[in-house]
């Protein structure tokens, strides 16, 4: 499952003043310029996020391609390492992550499916976790 067809971004060019902070910060070099204006090759997004967060204009956008609703989080094992971050209060404005123990008391962390009524959907915990380790669920 590749973020980017989830989760591909937009440049708008209105708002985009060229300063090129969202191509250096690409490190699959995703962004790019043609004839004075800036694109975006999907086929390398790897939906990082930094793009957006480091441009100051709001000219960058988390757009969807692929129809479907977002039906929860998906934690990847992999790249989380417990820092807890996604615990601390704020981090997900209705506090939807949880620590959990299994049987051999190893800890991991769970998004509250039961609970995904109260998201609202901001994804402000995909664009936020450290790890990259949230991942949001498509149906």
């Amino acid at each position: 499952m590749n973020n980017e067809k989830f989760f591909p971004i937009s440049i708008n060019p209105n708002l985009c003043i060229r300063c090129l902070k969202c191509m250096y910060s690409c490190h699959p070099k995703a962004v790019f310029f043609r004839n004075s204006m800036r694109y975006v090759d999907y086929d390398k997004c790897k939906g990082c996020l930094k793009c957006v967060e480091v441009c100051e204009h709001g000219a960058i956008e988390v757009i969807s391609i692929k129809e479907g609703r977002l039906k929860g989080f998906l934690i990847d094992s992999k790249k989380c390492n417990l820092c807890k971050i996604c615990l601390n209060n704020g981090f997900c404005s209705k506090n939807l992550f949880e620590l959990q123990k299994n049987e051999k008391g190893k800890e991991s962390i769970k998004f509250q499916e039961e609970n995904f009524s109260e998201c609202s959907k901001c994804l402000e915990c995909f664009k936020n976790c450290p790890n990259k380790a949230i991942i949001p669920e498509i149906n």
